[in-house]
């Protein structure tokens, strides 16, 4: 093909994909174009109008954005209305800077509206030209273009399973409180939250434990990953909703419902969430083989100890009641229990 039948070929292509999948291509896309820290598509049933976020991380310059991806037909226009609500939507999640992504084009008010604000455009001829520019998607010889068809192949996949480090290992939410509580009174390295938490919390914490509750307080989306200042030490931040939840008294009902709604928007939860809504309930094994089966890269013992995890999550959900001895739990689904005021620790 030449570049401009190249070109139509990766919009079409677009258009066969599902939401999900464009926005994973979006995110394959940007992470190419830009130097990013956290890029991460956001769990859709807490996105709040944003589908991709991240940080961008340049020597003199760092911003956190957020992306609204729309996989429209051609004749679909973005209107300016559209570039309000992902404005509206930039402020009241915090982002300094946004981005819209369609597949279709942008009408001249919608241009003007972004030009007037921190938000840019990218329609679906840009995101083509961007794929054929960086070889995303497609491979050439010669000037001739073919669609890589194992770059689309893995698209479809990472869009259905879940990566392993979006999988959490943290089974115990009193010490990912406490990781929240030094992140926030410090730098946020490993070696500060060690160091506070052995000072304020009455107990250690190795660096690869500081890293297991960090990462689940990451996937919950009550930190993330900041980028290095200089020194390459892995340093975490609290994003908005960690900081409500650590200002919330412990055990109070704000704290539980910010932790709940955490909870809830984990991917791997709300795949196991709707697995035990169709089956009634779930035993421990069969939570384990879901988890094996909607995932990468986790070996049959981390299956193991990250199931333990996600079961200690599910447990703090009012829907999910726990049934039977230790060694043979039932995880029962019901969908009628109300939000347990009862007090809890976390």
């Amino acid at each position: 093909m030449t570049t401009a039948a190249a070109r139509e070929r990766l919009r079409d292509r677009m258009l066969d994909l599902d939401p999900q999948e464009f926005e994973v291509l979006c995110k394959v896309v940007l992470g190419d174009e830009l130097r990013t820290a956290g890029l991460a598509v956001t769990p859709a049933s807490q996105d709040g109008g944003i589908d991709i976020e991240g940080r961008l991380d340049y020597d003199w310059f760092a911003a956190d954005f957020g992306v609204q991806v729309k996989r429209y037909a051609p004749g679909n226009v973005v209107g300016n209305d559209r570039v309000h609500r992902l404005a509206g939507a930039l402020v009241e999640n915090g982002y300094a800077l946004g981005t819209f992504v369609t597949t279709s084009s942008y009408s001249d008010p919608a241009k003007q509206t972004a030009e007037d604000l921190p938000i840019q455009l990218v329609s679906g001829a840009d995101l083509a030209s961007s794929m054929l520019r960086t070889g995303l998607g497609v491979t050439e010889r010669d000037g001739d273009y073919e669609l890589d068809a194992t770059f689309w192949q893995d698209l479809h996949e990472s869009d259905e399973r879940v990566p392993a480090g979006e999988v959490p290992l943290g089974n115990d939410l009193g010490k990912v409180r406490a990781v929240l509580r030094a992140i926030r009174a410090t730098g946020g390295t490993r070696d500060e939250v060690r160091r506070w938490i052995a000072a304020n919390a009455g107990y250690d914490l190795s660096e690869r434990h500081v890293y297991i509750n960090a990462n689940s307080a990451t996937v919950l989306g009550l930190a993330r990953k900041e980028p290095s200042a200089g020194d390459e030490a892995t340093r975490w931040g609290l994003t908005a909703t960690g900081a409500e939840y650590i200002r919330a008294q412990p055990g109070s009902v704000p704290a539980r419902q910010t932790l709940r709604r955490a909870v809830r928007s984990v991917e791997l939860v709300e795949r196991v969430l709707a697995a035990a809504a169709d089956a009634g309930e779930l035993t421990k094994a069969e939570i384990d083989d879901l988890i094996a089966a909607e995932t990468t890269g986790l070996s049959e013992s981390s299956v193991e100890r990250r199931g333990s995890a996600v079961r200690t999550w599910l447990e703090l959900l009012p829907e999910i009641e726990v049934e039977g001895p230790r060694t043979a739990k039932a995880y029962v689904y019901d969908a009628e229990r109300g939000d347990s005021s009862s007090p809890e620790s976390f």
